[in-house]
């Protein structure tokens, strides 16, 4: 078992610190971009994994493709893959990476920080990683708040991307949003 001094320099002296953000996002929202800026704050790239599921019309790769535009306003590298379970995603990507810092993304809801007690309950294995809770981004924005604006605005997208786009987003990569999901 490592001291306290140990782990502390091994931590300084860590190549990657890696920040991963598991959910549906459909579609990724400016609560879900804020998230992400939170994790990487820490970290020095990221991944996104994008659930499997369609949801109300938005697929997996409608959101890898916004996803793929709100990393422009990204200082970092961030890698979005769609997998059918961003959980077990992590847990894999984990297993894959013992020697990497990874902090791993969750809500403030008790329910996504208890799907990465195995972490904490096998410290042993995984000293490295972080399980972060992220405080409500965005005023909380909704998912099915967006759905449902998406579809009641969807002859003028502008109300709905009021809502849900981060407002950063350029007038054009708003088009290029508008253009995935019409």
């Amino acid at each position: 078992m490592k001291t306290f001094r140990e782990y502390f320099e091994d931590m300084e002296t860590r190549v990657e610190r890696i920040a991963l953000l598991p959910g549906g996002f459909k579609p990724p929202t400016k609560g879900h971009f804020n998230a992400l800026k939170y994790l990487l704050d820490d970290a020095d790239r990221g991944v996104v994994f994008i659930g499997g599921k369609e949801r109300e019309g938005i697929t997996p790769e409608h959101s890898e493709q916004i996803w793929n535009i709100y990393s422009k306003y990204i200082d970092k590298d961030i890698e979005v893959i769609h997998v059918p379970n961003p959980v077990k995603a992590v847990y894999d990507f984990a297993d894959e990476n013992l020697d990497k810092t990874l902090l791993v993304g969750a809500g403030e809801k008790d329910e996504d920080v208890k799907r990465y007690k195995y972490f904490q309950d096998n410290v042993e294995k995984y000293p490295y990683v972080n399980v972060v809770k992220i405080p409500m981004q965005s005023e909380g924005v909704s998912g099915t708040e967006t759905r449902r604006a998406i579809q009641q605005y969807k002859d003028d997208l502008d109300q709905a991307f009021d809502y849900f786009v981060p407002e950063e987003i350029s007038i054009e990569d708003r088009d290029q949003i508008r253009d995935t999901l019409a």
